[in-house]
């Protein structure tokens, strides 16, 4: 089972974007508080939390079986739903992204945003890299977030085909990669608790 790391790389870079983006919101707000410009702001970072929300709502049930007991008693219908529903999930943070591109180009038509202000120059500047590098083109953080989605599948397919066989081996291997995602799983919990305080 190599996907372990695979996944946890995964989580981490999804939670240095929101880190990012969480640092960007909280100095342009800082020296911005035009009411239409911050709403504005509001509507483009709440796209892309929809990108982080997926991520968690998709990893919160997994993290939720905490013993074996409960692995036994639990394991098979949570992985029976999310086989069903999985695929359906993967395409929703390429909409909101895409919801977020709309947004973002809103906001740059708000006269704050070609300040000459060093501060917001390079805060602007950080946020137009993060919509063309996560965003825009590529689709960096809906494409990493796809392949957490799926990665996470074949994983519990293995533990799945492995339960049967050897419940307390494949709680192990379950439990040792749930402890390696929740301190990411909190970092994106953490973020989108800060940015609902800030909205």
């Amino acid at each position: 089972m190599a996907i372990e790391l695979k996944l946890t790389k995964e989580l981490a870079t999804v939670c240095v974007t929101a880190s990012e983006l969480a640092a960007i919101e909280t100095l342009i707000k800082a020296e911005l508080a035009k009411p239409a410009f911050v709403a504005q702001f509001d509507k483009m970072g709440n796209a892309i939390a929809e990108c982080y929300a997926v991520t968690t709502a998709v990893l919160a049930p997994w993290l939720a079986i905490g013993n074996e007991t409960e692995f036994c008693n639990r394991f098979d219908a949570a992985y029976t739903e999310y086989k069903t529903t999985y695929l359906g999930i993967t395409n929703r943070p390429r909409l909101s992204s895409e919801q977020a591109y709309v947004e973002y180009m809103l906001l740059r038509e708000f006269k704050e945003t070609q300040t000459a202000y060093p501060l917001l120059k390079t805060t602007f500047a950080r946020l137009d890299e993060f919509i063309d590098k996560w965003i825009t083109n590529d689709a960096w953080l809906a494409m990493t977030i796809e392949n957490f989605v799926k990665m996470l599948y074949r994983f519990l397919t293995e533990i799945a085909e492995l339960k049967p066989k050897d419940p307390t081996d494949a709680f192990t291997l379950y439990q040792a990669l749930m402890a390696a995602l929740r301190p990411y799983y909190a970092l994106l919990e953490s973020c989108r608790k800060a940015a609902a305080v800030a909205a």
